[in-house]
């Protein structure tokens, strides 16, 4: 038997306004993520990458944008539409080199605004939004070939939300031993 899970209008409410956040600061927590100043995220950069990561379709736009290469590097970023794009290339491991300053830099932002949000007492209200980054700090530790720190950072992002796609989809990537194609 099939069955299909109803939500709430408070619930759908509530979803969609994440994603609208998500969406409007995506150029802010781009921006921060690859930033290249040597300091760790400001509170305003470190709301805007935890709000941007709540939803899987601008976490998919960062992917995009701090796997551009060096010489390619983007100004602007573009919003991921998951009818319409097609799955980023670097999501994959293939496609143009990233640069690499960019993949660590960001990913090591990532698991900085975790690591506070600990710090702090893992507040609820932030734990979609601090699961995504790390989820994304993962993906970046997989992108740079460090499976075992992306092994860790995704088992941490899915301890706080156990559904994460990105997580899943990275430890599944490690545990099938397969890397991005660029560095092999």
């Amino acid at each position: 038997m099939n069955v299909i899970a109803l939500r709430s209008p408070e619930s759908l409410i509530a979803g969609r306004s994440r994603e609208i956040a998500a969406a409007v600061t995506l150029p802010v927590a781009a921006a921060a993520l690859v930033s290249p100043d040597t300091s760790p995220l400001d509170r305003r950069g470190s709301a805007a990458v935890s709000t941007a990561c709540v939803a899987l379709a601008t976490r998919m736009a960062l992917i995009r944008h701090i796997a551009a290469p060096a010489d390619r590097a983007p100004t602007v970023v573009r919003p991921f539409d998951p009818f319409h794009d097609p799955t980023p290339l670097a999501l994959q491991g293939t496609g143009p080199v990233p640069d690499r300053v960019r993949l660590r830099t960001a990913g090591d932002r990532c698991v900085g605004l975790w690591q506070d949000w600990r710090r702090r007492g893992c507040p609820d209200d932030e734990r979609l939004g601090v699961a995504g980054a790390l989820a994304l700090g993962a993906w970046c530790s997989w992108a740079l070939g460090s499976p075992e720190r992306a092994r860790t950072r995704a088992r941490h992002a899915l301890d706080a939300v156990p559904d994460d796609a990105l997580a899943g989809l990275v430890l599944r990537s490690v545990r099938a031993r397969t890397g991005p194609a660029w560095w092999g």
